[in-house]
């Protein structure tokens, strides 16, 4: 899987994307303020942001930045903005693995349901550390390999699969925070199966 096909995948998807996965991840994006521990004037990054679903549930007196690999994503995001008269938020066509911005440009940074669909979510969360301010949170929310080792198995085997849709399935969540230099500070499960979960790392600068 590359960028370029990442890119294509969703673009595609920018016409159905809120219908497919609007409701659905719905409980993870109403707990990430909570994680994300915001006040006023907190500088917020948010890779992947696609069509926007997670900004209405922030507050209005951050600045958020939001950036994304697909400009047909960002579009359906920008028109969100301005439906919901939303102005605290810039955002941006880039390549989250080649993060534009100075080092400790955020405070907080977050990537929900995004991490998985990266081809180097190693080198993703490598840029996200850059960019946040030593003690900030970096917050992700993600499907990660189950820990029942028959459903995990098979999240394994079936990740080529899905990798052809536009995410993979086999990411462990110890395995990769542990390979990025992060340690998990809180970790919970955002369905009832415990599939999808919230993870906040702080920042070791």
């Amino acid at each position: 899987m590359t960028v370029e096909y990442v890119e294509k995948v969703y673009n595609r998807y920018s016409s159905v994307y809120d219908l497919i996965f609007g409701r659905v991840f719905n409980s993870g994006r109403e707990r990430a303020p909570q994680l994300l521990d915001l006040s006023p004037g907190t500088r917020l990054l948010e890779v992947g942001v696609g069509t926007g679903l997670a900004i209405p549930l922030l507050p209005r007196n951050i600045n958020i930045t939001g950036i994304d690999l697909s400009q047909k994503m960002l579009n359906q995001a920008r028109k969100r903005m301005d439906d919901l008269e939303i102005q605290n938020v810039q955002l941006l066509k880039m390549d989250a693995t080649k993060l534009m911005f100075p080092d400790n440009s955020f405070d907080r940074v977050l990537a929900a349901y995004f991490i998985s669909t990266v081809p180097d979510p190693v080198g993703v969360i490598s840029e996200m550390k850059r960019v946040c301010a030593p003690g900030g949170y970096l917050v992700f929310l993600n499907h990660f390999r189950y820990n029942v080792p028959i459903v995990g198995t098979l999240e394994k085997h079936l990740s080529p699969l899905f990798y052809r849709i536009g995410f993979r399935t086999d990411l462990d969540v110890n395995e990769l925070m542990k390979e990025a230099g992060l340690v998990i500070e809180t970790l919970e499960k955002i369905d009832f199966l415990g599939h999808w979960r919230a993870v906040r790392c702080v920042n070791p600068g």
